[in-house]
């Protein structure tokens, strides 16, 4: 069986819970469009695709995979997913499972304002959210909002563009700015993330959470895995309502009401080694999942105290190494990297 893991950067740890997830009846294959990411150089193969956001990147990667029987294709960038939605079926037909949600499920994960709508929706708490300074000012009036307001960009991702404003001065400031073009109420509380996966049927199967300790770069730098019994309950109840299939990183904050929904990422997360580190093994559940098998659900297993701290892993490389993976004439040849 192959795993092919696109645009893979520099999670080389997701490269390693793979390959202990086939134990040996497998590869792990990695594409990037640059030959010095990283975590090409742990793959049993890497491949060079043309980039995300080209005309030819859905038909390379495709014909990458019936090339070279790849069985499960998992992408790890958010521009992929919009990408790849749409053509679930085309590669299904070929042969290959994409893990990658509905078209529906993508859009409200990106799109921060239908995400507070979606919560809502299916009461699930959420920040009250708006989409101008006016009904702002007004739901301030209402006394459905307090200072302070956080503006942000709608579609944003990495904890960019966020302005916390405390004066009507200072948010129609904001709301000038360039891609800030939604308003929403300013928590203080503990943030916590989720790991959530369902199959293929978007039927749940796990919920594991954890309390962000630290960030960097709007991804979680350091954690600790939390069962609290509140905590699960809102994740499976986000995993029952969201028409999912794979992984989903969500964000949210612990506040004296409960927890209130921030954020949906229809993919791997940057915090998940705190999760697999806690025994989640989403890679050993989706490679049973292809093969086939039954994966009975887990729900109420993360346990506590399981911490996360990362570091960095230095790869070095010799230049005809780099040159190997970089010079593929149609730039879909795999080559085997080599080690040291």
């Amino acid at each position: 069986m192959r795993v092919l893991l696109t645009s893979v950067g520099r999670r080389n740890y997701l490269v390693d819970y793979f390959r202990e997830a086939l134990a040996g009846t497998g590869q792990v294959w990695a594409s990037d469009c640059s030959p010095h990411a990283p975590a090409l150089y742990g793959a049993d193969r890497a491949a060079m695709l043309p980039p995300v956001g080209s005309d030819e990147y859905t038909a390379a990667l495709l014909e990458t995979c019936t090339r070279h029987e790849i069985k499960l294709v998992v992408p790890l960038i958010d521009p992929e997913l919009e990408i790849l939605a749409p053509v679930y079926d085309r590669f299904l037909d070929a042969g290959v499972r994409l893990l990658v949600s509905p078209p529906e499920t993508i859009d409200i994960g990106f799109d921060k304002f239908r995400t507070a709508q979606f919560a809502r929706q299916h009461g699930l708490a959420a920040p009250e959210s708006v989409l101008s300074v006016a009904e702002a000012l007004q739901a301030l009036r209402d006394g459905r909002m307090t200072w302070p307001l956080m503006v942000k960009p709608r579609r944003g991702s990495a904890s960019l563009g966020l302005h916390v404003c405390r004066t009507a001065e200072e948010l129609h400031a904001a709301f000038r700015s360039a891609d800030l073009d939604m308003i929403q109420q300013f928590l203080e509380a503990d943030e916590y993330g989720y790991d959530l996966l369902c199959d293929f049927e978007c039927r749940p199967v796990s919920v594991f959470c954890k309390k962000k300790l630290a960030m960097r770069s709007g991804e979680t730098d350091k954690a600790v895995s939390t069962g609290r019994a509140e905590l699960i309950e809102f994740g499976r109840r986000v995993a029952e309502v969201l028409d999912l299939r794979g992984p989903l990183d969500a964000d949210v904050f612990l506040t004296d009401d409960g927890p209130q929904l921030l954020e949906l990422n229809p993919r791997f997360g940057g915090g998940y080694p705190c999760s697999h580190g806690a025994g989640a093994d989403f890679p050993g559940k989706l490679v049973r999942m292809v093969r086939g098998e039954t994966v009975e659900p887990d729900i109420g297993t993360c346990p506590e105290g399981v911490h996360m701290f990362k570091q960095y892993d230095i790869v070095i490389r010799r230049a005809d190494e780099v040159a190997a993976i970089a010079a593929a004439p149609d730039n879909m040849a795999l080559k085997p990297p080599r080690r040291p």
